[in-house]
């Protein structure tokens, strides 16, 4: 950011993102878990602002006679009561609510149904198997570029398979694969006898593996979504010294899932809890969990699933506004930097003006760093928030802008992207990579990034003074010049010793001598 250029006043402001009316309240009644979310509705895309959870497992004991047991509707009831009360506190203008496999299974769901409307108000809309799979469909694809993949959403009751081929949803199923209907179908010990382990694995084998060959090909990447998932990508970090502790966009990898299996398999649930990421909801369930994404794996031929951190409440909540999907990573990224814009009151038009010109920098410069896609969109987007940090505090804003990249949900990006990303933003105004990047960041970046960091960074500095100005640029003098060609004379829009400015990072990072000329 210039600081004698502090013309963010004469620019547009977003707008207060407390306003109700851009609230939308998604309630997903499981058969283990039951949750409410509040989401914010800006730039395409949602973000969540409350979350509450229990756990009224309502799946339980399903299966002896098909029906809903009265302390589990009790229990369900009382969820929907306290969900409808913190959604009137919160002055939510819409709601959205929904049951799945455990009141799609029950003769008695309908009862239930019409009792939780009596009680609340709140109309639960019972989801098929179909259904359920297209909103976990669509609260993966409002967060990650999909192409040939495999969508996966275990829950309590049942697990939604979903082929995306070409980005677009072509096939799923519904298999009554659930952690807390198969914990309560075979494992009679806690923890489990040999056999018990055995006949879980053999029937969830047989299940998935029809499913998978159903679908044809085995796909490019399987993504995971469900508490399950995450409870064991938050396990599985915990194992490990890890520079990020969001879930999403972590590989969990099928190693990751043995260590896991190995210590949490001889535990008895009341151990199980202790461990960091399992805790008391899924204790008793998660190794039915284990198993069902070990043969899932196994069937797809990966040796890792993508963990996302939005799922069937993020599509419903992406259908009410209309959001177009499925969409490219750019294109998600932009959505997400418009609504922190918004929370943070940053000026996004000088990013975006920033972002432009910074990419015919990268555009010329990209082969002589080997960098590409990625690359290309991770310094989009710190050039899009390259100045949100301004919103702390303006001397260090560039510190404050790298954290908000970091741990602001940008969606479309990986998680190397997102580091990169904050790398980028962090160094845009020059310095060196801290020296605990190194160490702390290397089990997600590559041993080339931090070099690639301080060149995308350059880029961004330049980019920052010559935006205004728009020059053309090329390379001249056998690749060894940076050549710039204005078609007005460059003391009108650009800052005080604004050569030299650009000189020092490009020589620096490129080796360019740097050259000016007015058309």
């Amino acid at each position: 950011m210039d600081r004698g250029r502090t013309g963010v006043a004469g620019q547009e402001r977003a707008s207060d993102p407390s306003r109700p009316a851009d609230r939308l309240a998604v309630i997903d009644i499981g058969s283990n878990t039951a949750r409410c979310v509040v989401f914010e509705a800006a730039g395409g895309t949602v973000r969540a602002i409350y979350e509450t959870k229990d756990v009224p497992r309502l799946g339980s004991a399903v299966r002896a006679e098909a029906m809903l047991s009265e302390a589990a509707v009790e229990r369900g009831l009382a969820t929907v009561r306290r969900f409808a009360r913190a959604i009137r506190e919160l002055e939510v203008a819409k709601t959205i609510a929904v049951a799945t496999s455990a009141v799609r299974d029950a003769a008695n769901g309908p009862d239930f149904v019409r009792a939780a409307e009596r009680g609340t108000g709140i109309s639960l809309r019972v989801l098929t198997g179909a259904e359920e799979a297209r909103y976990g469909y669509l609260g993966v694809a409002s967060a990650m570029e999909l192409s040939d993949d495999l969508v996966l959403d275990l829950g309590g009751g049942s697990l939604q398979l979903v082929r995306v081929l070409s980005s677009a949803l072509r096939n799923s199923v519904s298999l009554p694969l659930g952690v807390l209907r198969l914990t309560e179908r075979f494992f009679e010990h806690d923890p489990p006898k040999r056999r018990e382990w055995d006949d879980l694995r053999a029937h969830v084998r047989t299940s998935v593996t029809s499913a998978l060959e159903a679908f044809g090909a085995r796909p490019s990447r399987v993504i995971g979504i469900g508490g399950t998932v995450r409870s064991l990508a938050r396990a599985a970090i915990e194992m490990r010294v890890y520079p990020v502790r969001r879930v999403h966009g972590y590989p969990l990898t099928d190693h990751d899932i043995e260590a896991l299996n190995e210590i949490l398999g001889e535990m008895p649930a009341t151990k199980r809890r202790a461990i960091p990421g399992i805790g008391n909801d899924r204790s008793d369930v998660i190794l039915a969990g284990i198993v069902v994404l070990e043969e899932v794996l196994h069937a797809a031929g990966a040796d890792r699933m993508a963990v996302s951190g939005t799922g069937i409440r993020e599509g419903l909540a992406v259908e009410a506004i209309d959001a177009e999907l499925p969409a490219a990573a750019e294109v998600l990224a932009e959505r997400s930097t418009v609504a922190a814009a918004r929370s943070f009151a940053f000026p996004l038009e000088h990013g975006r003006e920033v972002a432009e010109f910074a990419q015919q920098l990268f555009e010329l410069l990209a082969p002589r760093f080997g960098a590409g896609r990625s690359e290309s969109l991770a310094l989009r987007v710190a050039a899009w928030m390259h100045d949100a940090g301004v919103a702390v505090d303006l001397w260090n804003h560039a510190h404050h802008s790298a954290y908000l990249v970091e741990n602001y949900p940008i969606w479309g990006l990986d998680q190397r992207e997102v580091l990169l990303a904050a790398m980028t933003t962090y160094l845009h105004e020059g310095g060196d990579p801290p020296d605990e990047w190194k160490k702390g960041y290397l089990p997600i970046i590559r041993p080339t990034d931090l070099a690639a960091a301080v060149r995308l960074g350059a880029i961004l500095d330049v980019a920052e003074i010559l935006a205004p100005a728009r020059p053309t640029v090329s390379l001249a003098a056998g690749g060894r010049t940076l050549a710039l060609a204005f078609s007005a004379p460059t003391d009108t829009t650009l800052s005080p010793r604004w050569v030299e400015k650009v000189r020092k990072p490009m020589e620096r990072a490129f080796g360019l001598e740097v050259r000016a000329r007015d058309a």
